[in-house]
């Protein structure tokens, strides 16, 4: 996939004339954005005062304010846009309909609090927001999506690629007006299939917020979620598969199942458990998150332990990406014994590199076997 990152001066450059390379059946919709998946209880209120929020779900009203009040969220766009949002954060969606020259857009903004695990993928872009941030991605011509920063806190994440084609290790600032072109399908449509109605209880509305929570699906839905799962398997890398099977067989069909990745929400003892069809250079086949509030003092440390371990931005999620869960199980315990003292980052080197020997020869450890920390 081709990202380009430019500044504001060359933004009005790319939308101009560009518009005659999009379907003219799809120049009159705006942007839509709708509910994929729901795990906990989300509020959804008028983004101006007076305004009334419709009941008809999965799809959002432009202007909502999205609260999510437990769990996580993940909310699909037809512009090839993708919003991850967990506990505690709040966003704002803006859609602005084609007209005559004008591009249609959508707009996220990061709103009234600091985020904490608010996400938006475009492609197989990540950006991340904080309070006052916002991108807006628009519809440039047919296989390209033009994502802009807003305000001061967007930032390209971890695997985005830089100007210079390089793979970044760390968030990058966008400065507002920055924008990256990135490489989509030609298309403009929904790529992942909504919510089934069945799967929420909604509250409110007439005016009111909406409450929306996730409701106990049935085996014909669990069924389907199966069904989806592993036609989507069937075109990955045999041990992305493989290893999607073992989790699948473990703890059920996937919460989301999209072309690049399987991901399970809140599937204890994970908050968060991902099966990616590619690994990175930065992520390997399985990435599964804990939350674990690590001391600022004690990052350095949990660096040099150098076992592909990845902090959230709030120091409160600690994520381990390996090939297998008892590999993940090992960094993390091992991670949680530097956070307390009880080894160093080198002794913990060490430890995790001959328990993994080990593991290979067909002897086992508790490490792998757990959790060994509440």
């Amino acid at each position: 996939m081709r990202v380009r990152i430019i500044g504001a001066l060359a933004l009005g450059v790319l939308l101009s004339g560009a518009r005659a390379e999009i379907p003219p059946e799809t120049e009159e919709a705006a942007p839509s954005l709708r509910l994929t998946y729901l795990g906990g209880r989300v509020e959804i209120v008028p983004g101006t005062p007076g305004a009334s929020v419709s009941p008809v779900l999965p799809g959002l009203a432009s202007g909502s304010i999205v609260r999510v009040r437990s769990g996580f969220a993940v909310l699909d766009s037809d512009y090839h846009l993708t919003v991850r949002a967990a506990e505690g954060d709040v966003f704002q969606f803006l859609a602005i309909k084609p007209e005559g020259s004008r591009s249609g857009t959508i707009r996220i903004a990061a709103v009234e609090r600091e985020p904490r695990s608010l996400e938006i993928s475009v492609g197989d872009r990540k950006f991340r927001l904080r309070k006052g941030g916002a991108v807006s991605v628009t519809s440039v011509w047919a296989g390209e999506m033009l994502v802009r920063s807003e305000g001061a806190g967007a930032f390209l994440a971890p695997g985005s690629r830089a100007n210079d084609g390089s793979l970044l290790a760390d968030p990058r600032r966008m400065p507002p007006g920055d924008a990256v072109t990135v490489v989509v399908p030609e298309t403009i449509g929904f790529e992942n299939p909504a919510i089934e109605r069945s799967r929420l209880r909604v509250s409110g509305g007439a005016g009111a917020a909406l409450v929306v929570e996730a409701a106990r699906p049935g085996e014909p839905a669990v069924r389907a979620r199966e069904a989806e799962a592993r036609r989507i398997l069937s075109g990955w890398p045999v041990v992305a598969q493989r290893t999607a099977e073992v989790v699948m067989e473990k703890y059920g069909p996937p919460d989301l199942a999209i072309s690049d990745r399987l991901s399970w929400y809140e599937n204890a003892p994970w908050k968060i458990t991902t099966v990616y069809r590619d690994p990175t250079e930065h992520i390997d086949v399985l990435e599964q998150t804990i939350g674990y509030a690590v001391p600022r003092d004690k990052v350095p440390a949990l660096a040099k332990l150098d076992v592909a371990l990845r902090l959230s931005r709030d120091g409160r999620e600690l994520s381990a990406t390996s090939e297998s869960e008892e590999t993940n199980f090992l960094a993390l315990n091992l991670a949680d014994e530097v956070v307390r003292d009880l080894r160093t980052p080198e002794d913990a080197r060490a430890f995790y590199l001959r328990t993994v020997v080990q593991m290979n020869a067909g002897r086992s450890s508790p490490y792998l076997k757990q959790l060994r920390f509440r």
